[in-house]
Parts: structure tokens; C-alpha cells; sequence
């Protein structure tokens, strides 16, 4: 059964918006990969790719991930590439910056809360 012009359209804008998505997902962890220099984030975004694009093909109207939806989806990545990382890529880079300030804040304020109980619950034995 042949899906109509309009459906196939909007199946191939979707695969745009989704590597639109792809690319923002990889921005997002990017701060991080630079910053920690672990395979996880790789792994990390490779999961996320793969999953969003079975989730994509079994979504789609006629269920299956062809040939004009991935090089639209690669179209819509390479375009947010161009168009949008240079933009958001500093934004996720500072957030990113606060995050882990935040984090190291955070993690003082709890070894000093743990150094005081420790101190005032220590068990004496005599």
C-alpha cells in the first residue's frame, strides 16, 4: 500500500527535525567528552541515536527507515552543524561550566558535614 505525497512529506520533515535533534543531543554532551575524555559520552550518544531512530522507523507511516529519511536526517545534523552548534555550543559550554562548579561547591560542603559528624557521632571506646 502506497502512502499519499502529504504523509511522505511529513515523514521526511521528521526525519529532519530528528537529526536536528541528534545534533543537539550531541552538543549537549560534547562539554562533557572534552572534559572527561571518556568513551561513555560516545557510547552515551550512540545509544541515544540508535534508539531514537528505531523509535523513528517504528513511529513512521509506513515503518521502516529508508533511504530518503536517513540522508534527511543526516541533512537536518550537518544543518544544525552549520546553522546552530556555533550558537548553542557556548551556551551547553557554560552551563556546563556552572554545573560543575556547582558540583565541587556542593561536594565541599558535604565532606566538611561529614568531617563534622563524623567528629561529633565517633564511637569512644574506653
Amino acid at each position: 500500500m502506497a502512502l499519499s505525497i502529504r504523509a511522505e512529506i511529513f515523514s521526511l520533515l521528521q526525519a529532519a527535525a530528528l537529526g536536528v535533534g541528534l545534533g543537539l543531543c550531541y552538543d549537549l554532551l560534547r562539554p562533557a567528552r572534552r572534559r572527561g575524555g571518556s568513551a561513555f559520552w560516545d557510547f552515551l550518544f550512540c545509544l541515544c541515536a540508535a534508539l531514537s531512530a528505531f523509535l523513528f522507523a517504528m513511529r513512521s507511516a509506513n515503518g521502516v527507515f529508508g533511504s530518503g529519511e536517513l540522508l534527511l536526517s543526516l541533512f537536518g545534523l550537518l544543518l544544525y552543524f552549520e546553522l546552530l552548534s556555533p550558537v548553542m555550543l557556548p551556551i551547553f559550554s557554560f552551563f556546563d561550566q556552572k554545573i560543575g562548579v556547582f558540583c565541587i561547591i556542593t561536594q565541599n560542603i558535604a565532606k566538611k558535614f561529614f568531617r563534622t559528624a563524623k567528629k561529633l557521632f565517633q564511637k569512644r571506646l574506653e
